[in-house]
C-alpha cells in the first residue's frame, strides 16, 4: 500500500469516527464554523472555527473554552479508535496519526 493511500484511508477514517461519535464536519473551503478535518503530509488536522461575524470578538473566551473542551473531547474519541493524537492549544489543532 503506497503512503498516499495509508493517508487517504487514515482521513477517511477520522472522518468516519467523528460522523459515527456525533459530529457535524463542515465542507471542505465553507465558511461559517464547523469542525474541519484535512490532510497533511504527516498526519490528518482537526480544528473548529467559530461563525465570523461581529459577535465573535465579544465571545472570544466563551469560544476557547469551546475549542478546549472540543480538543479534550477529540482526544478521547481518537485515542480509543486506536489513532495516536496530540492536541496543541496554541494552534487549535488536533493532530491525528495511526499508532505504529
Amino acid at each position: 500500500m503506497s503512503a498516499g493511500n495509508s493517508e487517504d484511508e487514515l482521513l477517511a477514517d477520522v472522518c468516519r469516527t467523528l460522523v459515527r461519535a456525533g459530529f457535524d464536519l463542515a465542507a471542505a473551503g465553507a465558511d461559517g464554523d464547523g469542525l474541519r478535518v484535512r490532510r497533511r503530509a504527516d498526519a490528518v488536522v482537526v480544528t473548529w472555527e467559530p461563525a465570523p461575524g461581529p459577535a465573535l470578538a465579544h465571545r472570544a473566551t466563551e469560544h476557547e473554552g469551546m475549542r478546549m473542551a472540543l480538543r479534550h473531547a477529540l482526544t478521547v474519541i481518537l485515542t480509543q479508535t486506536g489513532h495516536a493524537v496530540q492536541a496543541d492549544p496554541a494552534s487549535g489543532e488536533v493532530q491525528v496519526r495511526r499508532l505504529p
